[in-house]
């Protein structure tokens, strides 16, 4: 069974300066091409789950929705995108969860749209301060998704730098897994290391449930092991540190980086298909 996948950081709506604006409304106008490149994309592939970090909304909007027990704005940056899609009828369901306050004005956190249908969510922080006025604080999004009768966990992912805490929150992650005990999973999004750290050789050496762990990105492009997916700014060093991660009963057909051509936001994205055997 093929699952079709991406992962892409969202940079927090920092793609259009908003002190440029006084009226929200005007704001998330201006950057709506934005999104609509992104569901054009998942439309365009049928993408089965999409997995983004650092999708935001606004602070001092008030809620109007609420999803497995997360409270949505109408600014959702991920509750926008499942909206283009609806109006495109194109099937999804979506959560989001927050994590941190990003730029002083947003509420920053991990999302997820699929066409599947979404059984059980939770959230957890992984890293040593968990106060949402922390930047680094992190949070990582599960979820229990049914597709055609496989329950598949998904693990949408945005760790702090090594620094900062990285190792004790993937070995975490881990445990996490562990206690699930579902041999079926995807872990997808941001590590915030380079594939040419130390940090990353621990994860592709690393084991849950008996099973290694495998970046799919050397399986179908081993010919390019540290092709860039953070790309930030003329100060900021290009690299690899968007992983999706796969159990080695789970195989990778395909795999690239996309919205390089389109600019989306400081990352790329990545489109993978995977096959749940």
């Amino acid at each position: 069974m093929i699952v079709k996948i991406l992962t892409l950081n969202l940079h927090t709506y920092q793609e259009v300066k908003f002190e440029l604006f006084n009226d929200l409304q005007k704001f998330l106008s201006v950057y709506r091409p934005i999104q609509k490149h992104i569901a054009e994309f998942i439309m365009e592939k049928d993408v089965d789950i999409a997995f983004f970090q650092e999708a935001g909304q606004y602070k001092e909007e008030t809620a109007d929705l609420s999803l497995f027990g997360f409270e949505l704005k109408k600014s959702n940056y991920i509750r926008i995108i499942s909206d283009i899609l609806n109006e495109c009828n194109f099937p999804n369901n979506f959560v989001w969860s927050f994590t941190h306050y990003g730029f002083g004005i947003w509420e920053e956190g991990n999302g997820l749209i699929t066409k599947h249908k979404i059984c059980e969510v939770e959230s957890r922080c992984l890293s040593k301060n968990c106060s949402p006025e922390d930047f680094h604080t992190r949070r990582i999004l599960r979820a229990t998704i049914d597709i055609n009768g496989v329950y598949l966990d998904v693990y949408n992912v945005h760790f702090n730098w090594f620094e900062d805490g990285f190792e004790n929150e993937f070995e975490k992650l881990l445990e996490w897994i562990e206690e699930r005990k579902n041999e079926k999973f995807i872990i997808a999004g941001d590590f915030n290391v380079s594939s040419e750290s130390n940090c990353y050789k621990a994860i592709t050496e690393s084991k849950v449930i008996g099973k290694k762990l495998i970046d799919c990105w050397l399986i179908v492009n081993a010919d390019t092991p540290h092709e860039p997916t953070f790309v930030g700014d003329k100060q900021s060093q290009q690299s690899r540190i968007d992983y999706v991660l796969i159990p080695e009963d789970i195989s990778c057909k395909s795999g690239y980086v996309v919205f390089k051509e389109t600019k989306v936001s400081d990352h790329y994205g990545l489109y993978y298909e995977l096959n749940l055997k």
